[in-house]
């Protein structure tokens, strides 16, 4: 689906600014940026349809992403010193569909975490559900999908 120019290029900027405000560390604005309902779901198996009959590496509602976002934050996370440091890219920036409510919008990613000397490099694909806000968008849903989402993987302390 094609959309015009000026929308593809607010979904290109929001999409962006999601990157740029994880990368600052800035995860009060980051979850913001979802609506009250709001999910973030990490599959373990490619094509995974399901994310509550089947484990999934990640599924939390905007509540659960909340504490984790009050963890990021607090002085005492020690398990988290040095806090960690990423850089996210996002690229070939598809919109899917539209639905009445959301467009259904997908992206390449690669994300570099880096802390203290070690490094770990993930990516995949981003799929959104995106509602219209005012100027922007919010995040209704957004499913990551990790090349290698059926290895084993170690805590993720990142949001990817």
């Amino acid at each position: 689906m094609m959309l015009d120019h000026d929308t593809q290029r607010k979904v290109e900027l929001f999409l962006f600014e999601e990157a740029r405000l994880l990368d600052a560390g800035d995860f009060e604005a980051w979850l913001e940026l979802y609506r009250p309902q709001g999910i973030y779901w990490m599959p373990s198996q490619p094509g995974q349809t399901d994310p509550l009959n089947v484990a999934s590496i990640i599924y939390e509602d905007h509540a659960i992403l909340s504490i984790r976002v009050q963890r990021l934050l607090e002085e005492r996370a020690l398990v988290l010193t040095p806090m960690p440091r990423t850089t996210h890219i996002v690229g070939n920036i598809e919109t899917l569909g539209h639905e009445a409510d959301c467009l259904r919008v997908e992206a390449a990613f690669i994300c570099v975490e880096h802390r203290a000397e070690n490094q770990k490099v993930y990516s995949g694909r981003h799929t959104y559900e995106l509602v219209p806000d005012e100027e922007s968008f919010r995040i209704k849903m957004k499913r990551v999908d990790l090349v290698n989402s059926g290895g084993t993987h170690s805590p993720m302390s990142i949001l990817l």
